[in-house]
């Protein structure tokens, strides 16, 4: 009688449709049972100041610390179990914006995001090559908003600052990285920077980050303040690389703590989930960089041995070629 039972049972179900099966005959695996245990996720996406362009050379690491470090060395010990950083920074984005872009912003789509930061996504769909009043940066901004309108998460992305400071500063081959020609206008600049707010303003769940008051700040040596820590520059050196564009190993601390205080105000996020504390910063900065700089001493420890073993083998056969050169003075004939 059981067996029969069982055997009418199933078959019922069977003819009922897949949705009235026990859970362990389904296809269909069920849901987490606590889906908020997982992490939030965060993805940094933009250009070389999300890339930490120029870092690995102050912070003898062996690549370039990206933003999203950074923004995990913010987080406290409660902030760690809530919140995960993804890099998806792009160093050689200036190259082709629309080709990186889209790539930054699929990426982020499929990995479903939780949070997007862009704090220098839109940077050179506006800046680039053409003149000062080129049409192109317009276009080029309106096709960065459109990317980002595909994110259907809270969204945290910058302003365009005026980056014209950076005609004096010195690349890796001593010359400036920028040229006039790449910069808009003053008003072109400012007409850009209404629409991004304005864009914005249609939208609750984006926020914009001030990157060009802050960089005003540095220039100007007035204050930069994020929650009760104030920093005053005395000169854009001690923000800024020595290209005058990306912020250094302090500066771009410092753009995490203001992310941070951004990020906190986000749904879903807490307010202790950051720590807003220089020193703490970038101390646990540079535990979470240990391993880099360890891999980057062990990678110079092993170029200068085999530089050591190539003199010395060019120092032995200049030896045999001296020798035998005096070796062939003393057997020549004498006439």
């Amino acid at each position: 009688m059981t067996s029969l039972l069982r055997l009418a049972l199933i078959a019922a179900a069977l003819l009922a449709g897949p949705a009235s099966l026990p859970a362990a005959a389904q296809s269909t695996p069920s849901p987490p049972a606590n889906p908020a245990s997982s992490p939030l996720r965060v993805f940094t996406v933009g250009a070389s100041v999300s890339a930490g362009f120029g870092l690995s050379a102050e912070m003898a690491t062996e690549k370039d610390v990206a933003l999203a470090v950074f923004l995990e060395a913010a987080l406290t010990d409660r902030g760690r179990e809530r919140v995960t950083f993804v890099d998806e920074g792009e160093g050689w984005f200036f190259n082709a914006p629309y080709k990186s872009g889209a790539k930054l912003i699929d990426a982020a789509i499929e990995g479903d995001a939780d949070l997007v930061v862009g704090v220098d996504f839109l940077f050179w769909y506006a800046y680039g090559n053409g003149s000062r009043t080129s049409p192109r940066r317009a276009k080029g901004l309106e096709a960065g908003l459109r990317q980002l309108e595909r994110l259907k998460c809270p969204l945290i992305i910058g302003d365009l600052p005026d980056i014209s400071h950076a005609l004096k500063g010195s690349g890796p081959f001593g010359a400036p990285i920028v040229n006039r020609s790449m910069f808009p206008s003053p008003a072109e600049r400012q007409s850009m920077n209404d629409t991004i707010r304005a864009w914005a303003q249609e939208r609750s769940d984006v926020r914009v980050l001030p990157l060009a008051d802050l960089m005003s700040r540095y220039v100007e040596s007035k204050p930069v303040q994020v929650r009760d820590l104030e920093w005053r520059v005395s000169s854009l050196g001690e923000a800024l690389q020595k290209d005058l564009l990306h912020p250094n190993a302090r500066g771009t601390a410092w753009v995490a703590m203001i992310i941070a205080d951004e990020i906190s105000a986000v749904p879903g996020f807490e307010d202790g989930d950051f720590r807003f504390d220089e020193a703490a910063v970038l101390g646990q900065l540079d535990e979470l960089t240990q391993v880099s700089r360890e891999r980057r001493a062990e990678k110079d420890r092993k170029r200068a041995e085999r530089k050591a073993k190539r003199e010395a083998r060019a120092k032995e056969k200049e030896g045999r070629e001296r020798e035998q050169k005096e070796k062939g003075q003393r057997l020549a004939p004498i006439r």
